[in-house]
């Protein structure tokens, strides 16, 4: 029987995923370059059009630059704090430039942050945006990473656009046509499932505990390696979200951990030839880790510097392990 989670809230989809970042401009060209992400809306975030600003529940005076590209059927965020107190400032301090936040849509953002509220995740920060409204909740602890509502406005224009032509084409290499998964690296896989269950009403999951024979041919920083992890997979519309906790030997999962702690770790693009897409991936970024899960090969690139987080491909195999199910 298909058991239905208790969740108030339940997330249909991710909207959007987002980073903070030092240099908007400098991020966003890099985007177009290196993987024809873009065109991007950019928005002056500051009075008038952003309003009723709060910080820790206390009225805030944040400003901040934002960017907004539609990659497939997920819009990707990149902001630049630029004067204030924010969460944006806070995590740069705390963490540095990086995946920051994910974001769902909502028709009522006050009823989600009553229910969110009294299920012990206060409002990081809130404000409004024309007549739109946007919340962040205190999700890390629970759900190891800052989760967003936003309650679109009906009209919104950017203050301008990159590029300014807008018939420009990328001429970048690698062009992508979406991000498929959003990874977390936790230290708890189970309670990190049964969280998500409970509170965004995210899962069913399929898990495993990824040893060999299924695991093999592993590198890290193109020597070979021994590490082990168990892994989880929830679609939340067509996005594949990946909680990984690392278990044994030098891994990129184990050494997030140790520096930044649980978190988002990388996202997952996805190309209409990924075989060439992961070729091109390899001639441009360092490969950082690779693996074959039977004979499908995951490879993760070098992309800090340039795109603000690690990014991933997947070559699917014929065959997959079998995996168990939470709940």
């Amino acid at each position: 029987m298909t058991q239905v989670s208790p969740a108030k809230v339940k997330v249909p989809h991710i909207h959007q995923v987002a980073l903070v970042v030092k240099d908007l401009q400098k991020t966003m060209e890099n985007y177009w370059n290196i993987l024809g992400i873009g065109p991007w809306d950019i928005f002056d975030m500051c009075p008038p059009m952003y309003s009723n600003l709060t910080y820790h529940g206390k009225p805030g005076q944040f400003t901040a630059k934002a960017g907004l590209a539609q990659v497939g059927t997920t819009e990707l965020e990149v902001i630049e704090p630029v004067s204030g107190d924010s969460i944006y400032s806070d995590f740069m301090e705390e963490h540095g430039e990086g995946l920051h936040h994910m974001q769902f849509l909502v028709d009522n953002a006050d009823e989600i942050t009553q229910i969110m509220s009294k299920k012990g995740f206060p409002t990081l920060q809130s404000g409004h945006v024309n007549d739109g409204v946007f919340v962040y909740y205190d999700t890390v602890d629970a759900l190891k990473t800052i989760w967003e509502v936003g309650q679109p406005p009906k009209a919104m224009s950017p203050n301008y656009h990159y590029p300014e032509k807008e018939t420009e084409i990328s001429h970048a290499r690698v062009k992508i046509k979406g991000i498929n998964q959003v990874a977390l690296v936790v230290k708890d896989l189970q309670q990190t499932m049964e969280n998500y269950w409970n509170i965004l009403g995210i899962g069913p999951w399929e898990f495993i505990h990824m040893r060999p024979p299924a695991l093999s041919n592993r590198t890290y920083h193109g020597k070979p390696v021994r590490f082990t992890m168990k892994y989880a997979h929830a679609m939340i519309g067509e996005m594949d979200l990946e909680p990984v906790e690392p278990v044994s030997g030098n891994s990129i999962y184990s050494d997030f951990l140790a520096e930044y702690g649980e978190g988002l770790h990388h996202l997952m693009i996805a190309a209409d030839n990924v075989d060439e897409l992961a070729q091109r991936m390899s001639d441009s970024f360092p490969i950082l880790m690779r693996g074959h899960i039977n004979d499908g090969v995951f490879t993760y690139y070098d992309t800090v510097d340039a795109l603000k987080t690690i990014y991933e491909t997947w070559q699917p195999g014929r065959t997959m392990p079998t995996m168990n199910r939470y709940p």
